[in-house]
């Protein structure tokens, strides 16, 4: 059975997700598109290239450690950190743009 936080959280991994797609995308100067400028400059690198490896090529964990021949706790504490400074940075206009994803 699924408790609230458990679902709260598929919504966000999915919402993140949606996200991350748009500013690959190449969309225009939107919230998606501040999204991509927060990526490449609120976090570092690693958590970039981390964050995109999981949410947008969807690379699970252990394929991520063994490509980049890391650890897959330590994996998993660099997306989880990068998406608590993304949480941050969005958290005044996040609830906005969750709400245009689901239109």
């Amino acid at each position: 059975m699924k408790t609230r936080e458990t679902t709260e959280r598929e919504l966000e991994y999915t919402a993140l997700r949606q996200f991350l797609r748009l500013t690959e995308n190449g969309g225009e100067m939107t919230m998606a598109a501040r999204l991509n400028f927060l990526l490449a400059t609120e976090l570092t690198p690693r958590q970039s290239q981390l964050v995109r490896m999981y949410y947008i090529d969807q690379m699970p964990m252990q394929t991520i450690a063994d490509s980049l021949g890391l650890g897959v706790s330590s994996v998993s504490r660099t997306i989880k950190r990068g998406r608590e400074r993304l949480r941050r940075c969005m958290s005044y206009g996040g609830r906005a743009l969750l709400d245009s994803l689901r239109t």
